[in-house]
């Protein structure tokens, strides 16, 4: 049984106090050296591009504030699942995270926008549309959870996998498919016929492993990170959906910093998100020549299956609309339409 808002928030802040008696342990007397020590958490292991790019940032940070600041680093779901951390940074019993949008939908479900599949044309635009005044706009939803989100960050556009060949969406009729705790990932393979099963991505492996699921859907760089190849003997390059993660701060905490430190955190979030966005552009060809040699069967779309995906997802379009309005996805979809035409 789900636990009530209230109550999960009390939990989590239990847990993010024995996160900062975690600390305190790991760290030992450094963690307590500077002014000010910011906890923060994330999903992926150790080697993936997203944890090196917050050692980016962790790196900027302490530099550029001369020593003030003192960032430790918890990842791969060490303080819980993503949804948990989510809760956390709101209670403020952790001080920021970086996690996926979707993750994000219990508190915030218009942050989805992002999640409808066929929304960007590409990776260009996608990338200037959430770095802009529209991105800020999406951002901004977050205020009213105690959360400020500093940059988008995100793992790359998705690709369809599974331990059978998809290459239209009538492959997906009955088949389980793990999505995160987003309502328009579900009704995205919904759309598709599938039936879709909310699992952590700390258990994806073993679920898809043991056949729990059928199959999932990620970016190339968090198939790898993963190591879901080992257990998926088909990834359809789909380009399917932007998979967008926030780098988030509490509120609280972060309103109550010095301006000049706020500056610090802000700026060093936008360049741990251009570093993280090269590394996974760098590491791209690499791992799907890394998934060859597993044995992975790659599928390429035809531009008429694409097609088949793109009007089963226009549903799912709908459906955002009218739990959430269109003012976010009309302003995304402008957005979209201005740069086509070659606005800036």
């Amino acid at each position: 049984m789900r636990l009530p808002m209230q109550a999960r928030l009390q939990l989590s802040a239990r847990i993010g106090a024995l996160a900062a008696l975690f600390a305190i342990g790991v760290y030992g007397d450094k963690a307590l050296a500077a002014d000010i020590q910011i906890k923060i958490g994330h999903d992926m292991p150790e080697f993936s591009p997203h944890h090196k790019a917050v050692v980016r940032w962790k790196e900027l940070v302490e530099e550029h504030s001369n020593g003030k600041v003192e960032v430790m680093i918890f990842p791969a779901s060490i303080l819980g699942s993503a949804t948990q951390m989510v809760e956390q940074v709101q209670a403020g019993a952790l001080e920021a995270a970086m996690l996926p949008n979707a993750q994000i939908a219990p508190i915030a479900p218009e942050l989805t926008v992002l999640d409808l599949p066929y929304l960007f044309p590409n990776r260009e635009i996608a990338h200037a549309v959430v770095d802009g005044p529209v991105g800020d706009t999406i951002l901004a939803v977050l205020d009213k959870s105690n959360i400020i989100g500093l940059a988008h960050w995100e793992s790359g556009f998705k690709q369809f996998t599974g331990n059978f060949p998809i290459a239209a969406p009538a492959d997906y009729e009955g088949r389980k498919i793990r999505t995160m705790p987003s309502q328009v990932v579900q009704q995205q393979f919904q759309a598709f016929g599938a039936v879709p099963t909310q699992i952590a991505f700390s258990e994806l492996y073993s679920s898809l492993q043991q056949g729990v699921v059928d199959g999932q859907e990620n970016p190339i760089a968090t198939i790898a990170a993963g190591k879901l190849y080992e257990v998926q003997p088909y990834i359809t390059l789909s380009d399917h959906g932007f998979l967008g993660e926030v780098f988030m701060i509490n509120k609280t905490f972060f309103e109550g910093l010095d301006p000049e430190i706020q500056t610090v955190l802000r700026e060093a979030a936008w360049e741990g998100r251009d570093y993280q966005r090269q590394l996974i552009a760098e590491n791209e060809q690499e791992q799907l020549e890394m998934f060859k040699k597993a044995g992975v069967n790659i599928i390429e779309l035809t531009p008429e299956d694409r097609e088949k995906f793109v009007a089963a997802a226009q549903q799912v379009h709908e459906w955002y609309r009218s739990q959430n309005g269109g003012e976010l996805l009309d302003a995304i979809q402008a957005d979209i339409k201005e740069r086509e035409a070659g606005g800036n």
